[in-house]
C-alpha cells in the first residue's frame, strides 16, 4: 500500500484534538482518595476509564486490568506488538501557570495543559496512528496493542499489575520521550539522607519546626515552605537580601510562627540542572540563621552536601561515561518535623549501567545522617543496530529530513523498560522546548501531528505486510 500518511492524518485532526482535549480536562494526579475500584485516585482512573472509552466507540477490543491499567486492541497475528502510554501526570502549581492547567487551550498554534506533552498528548497520537491504519484496511501481521497505564509518574504499580495478568509484547515502544528515539535508558535509584535527631540545646535564635518541599521525586522542587519560631529580629530584610541576590521570588508571614515560602523552577527529575531547586534554596537561607541543633544540622547537610550539586560531586558520587553520560541527582522530596523527628531528604538518582552506585553509597559515612537505599532498577538497553531502532529512525527522518541527532541514551525512566526490546520513541522533536513536569507546558499542534504521521508509518512498517 502506497499511503501518504501526513494526509491522512489530516483528515483526523479534529477528532484527536477533540478526544484529547477531552482527556486533559481529567485532573489524574495521584489522589488520596484510594478505593479498591481507584487503587491510584479517582482522577487516573477517570482518565483511564476515558481513553478506554474511545477504543470502545471505535469498535475495537478494550480491556480493564485491576483498575490500574487497560489496553486496546487492533491487529491479528500471533505476535503482540506493544505500545505504552500514561494518563496520569505529575502535580501542578496552579497559580505558575498562565491559564488553567486542566482546561486546554490553544495559543500561538500550542495546546496548553498538564500531560499534553507527558503523556496524554502523544499517547493519543500512537492511538490515532494505528486508528487511522486500521481504517485504511492495512493488512496486518502483528497484533497491536496501545497498553496504557494510570500510575507512570508514581512508581509503575500500573503496568507492573498488568503485565502478571497479561501477555508480555515481544517488542514495541512508548511515546513518551523524544525523537529521533531512545534505545536505552539509565539505571534509577532512590535513596534517602534521612537526620540523626541529637539531644540538647545551642541557645539558637529560632527553631524549625517544619519543612516541606516537593510532592514526587522524579520533578525538581518547584516550591518549598518552613516554620520557624523564635524571635524575628531582622529576618524579613535578611529574606529580602536573599531572594534578591539569587533572583528569586517567595513570602515571608511574620504571626505566632514564622512561615516562609520560597519559589524554584520545575524541570523533570532526569535533568535536575534544568531546574532551580526551591527546597535546597530554602535550605541555603536557614543556614544564614542562628538555628537549634537539629535544624541547624538538617539545613547545614542539605547546603554543604547536596545544593547546587545535581551531578553529587560534593559526596564523590559524580561519574560519566561516553554512552550514558553522566549520573544525575534530584533532591525531589524535603520533609522536617520537629514534633514527629522526622527529617528527611528523599534523592532520585539517575546511573549509567558501568557505576556501582549502591557500593559508594554504602561506603559514606556523614555526620549526623544516615543514608537509606529505598529502591534501585538496572539499566534498560536495545542495541543501536537492532531492527526496531532502525526502522524507526528512518521513519523519523523521512519526516523531519534530520540526518544530524542520533538515537540516544534517556536519564529519564519510561515504560521500555517494561517491554523485553523496547525503545522511547517521541514526541518531542529536537530543538523544541522541554516542558515535561513544568508550568505551561504544551505542544504545537503541527508537532502532534507530525508525531501520528511517524507513529502510524513506523508501525506500518514494523507491524504490516
Amino acid at each position: 500500500m502506497n499511503i501518504n500518511f501526513t494526509k491522512e492524518v489530516q483528515k483526523h485532526k479534529e477528532d484527536l484534538l477533540k478526544d484529547l482535549f477531552e482527556l486533559l480536562s481529567v485532573r489524574s494526579i495521584l489522589g488520596t482518595d484510594i478505593t479498591e475500584e481507584a487503587p491510584f485516585g479517582s482522577g487516573p482512573r477517570k482518565a483511564l476509564d476515558l481513553i478506554l472509552s474511545y477504543g470502545e466507540r471505535d469498535g475495537y477490543k478494550t480491556k480493564l486490568v485491576e483498575n490500574k491499567a487497560g489496553h486496546i486492541e487492533a491487529g491479528e497475528g500471533e505476535d503482540l506488538f506493544g505500545i505504552l502510554g500514561h494518563v496520569d501526570v505529575v502535580p501542578v502549581v496552579e497559580s505558575d501557570w498562565v491559564s488553567h492547567p486542566f482546561k486546554p487551550e490553544i495559543r500561538e498554534g500550542k495546546i496548553f495543559a498538564r500531560g499534553v506533552l507527558d503523556d496524554k498528548g502523544p499517547t493519543m497520537a500512537a492511538y490515532y496512528a494505528v486508528k487511522l491504519l486500521d481504517k485504511l484496511g492495512v493488512k496486518w501481521n502483528k497484533r497491536v496493542r496501545i497498553i496504557v497505564g494510570s500510575d507512570e509518574e508514581t512508581g509503575f504499580r500500573c503496568v507492573k499489575s498488568y503485565f502478571e495478568h497479561e501477555e508480555q509484547p515481544s517488542l514495541g515502544f512508548t511515546p513518551d520521550a523524544m525523537f529521533p528515539l531512545v534505545y536505552a535508558e539509565k539505571a534509577r535509584a532512590t535513596f534517602d539522607h534521612k537526620l540523626i535527631f541529637q539531644e540538647g540545646n545551642n541557645n539558637a535564635d529560632y527553631k524549625l519546626l517544619s519543612f516541606e518541599g516537593g510532592q514526587v521525586l522524579n520533578m525538581v522542587v518547584a516550591s518549598a515552605k518552613a516554620k520557624l519560631c523564635g524571635v524575628a529580629n531582622d529576618i524579613e530584610d535578611k529574606f529580602a537580601k536573599f531572594l534578591s541576590n539569587e533572583k528569586l521570588e517567595g513570602t515571608i508571614n511574620i504571626a505566632e510562627e514564622i512561615e516562609i515560602e520560597l519559589k524554584g523552577k520545575a524541570a523533570h527529575g532526569s535533568t535536575p540542572h534544568l531546574g532551580i531547586n526551591a527546597g535546597t534554596k530554602l535550605a541555603e537561607f536557614l543556614n544564614t540563621l542562628s538555628l537549634d541543633i537539629n535544624g541547624k544540622n538538617y539545613v547545614e547537610h542539605i547546603v554543604t552536601r547536596l545544593a547546587n550539586d545535581p551531578f553529587g560531586e560534593k559526596l564523590g558520587l559524580n561519574y560519566s561515561d561516553d554512552e550514558m553520560g553522566a549520573a544525575t541527582y534530584n533532591y525531589g522530596i524535603l520533609k522536617y518535623d520537629a514534633k514527629e523527628r522526622v527529617a528527611t531528604v528523599s534523592v532520585d538518582c539517575r546511573y549509567p549501567k558501568n557505576f556501582d552506585l549502591i557500593t559508594k553509597l554504602s561506603n559514606l559515612k556523614e555526620n549526623y545522617i544516615n543514608i537509606e537505599v529505598t529502591s534501585n532498577k538496572e539499566a534498560h538497553y536495545v542495541p543501536k543496530d537492532d531492527e526496531l531502532v532502525t526502522t524507526l529512525v528512518d521513519v523519523y527522518r523521512k519526516y523531519t529530513g534530520d540526518t544530524k541527532n542520533e538515537a540516544f541514551v534517556l536519564g529519564g525512566g519510561t515504560y521500555a523498560r517494561c517491554l523485553k526490546k523496547g525503545v522511547a520513541f517521541g514526541a518531542l522533536l529536537p530543538g523544541r522546548e522541554d516542558t515535561m513536569h513544568q508550568a505551561n507546558e504544551y505542544i504545537l499542534i503541527e508537532d502532534l501531528l507530525l508525531a501520528t504521521a511517524i507513529y502510524a508509518e513506523g508501525i506500518y512498517k514494523l507491524c504490516c505486510e
